[in-house]
């Protein structure tokens, strides 16, 4: 998985939260939208970002959300 993949990733799941960044989305469906159908590719990417601080996963379902941290990497361009 490369940094690009994961980039495409985070900026997906920001461009989908909006105003409201509490919301949580299905990870599997924003992986679909940046082309990634393995689903194990997607959990990977996940864990990536949740160890990075950018997103929360909601324990036991495929729902996430991303945090300030990863709003402010998307917003000064840094992913």
């Amino acid at each position: 998985m490369s940094n690009e993949t994961i980039g495409k990733f985070l900026l997906n799941l920001y461009e989908k939260t909006g105003d409201n960044e509490i919301e949580y989305f299905d990870k599997y469906e924003i992986g679909e939208g940046i082309g990634l159908l393995d689903k194990k590719e997607v959990d990977d990417v996940v864990k990536v970002l949740v160890k990075d601080g950018f997103i929360i996963i909601d324990a036991g379902i495929p729902k996430i959300r991303i945090t300030e941290e990863g709003i402010e990497q998307i917003r000064n361009n840094q992913i």
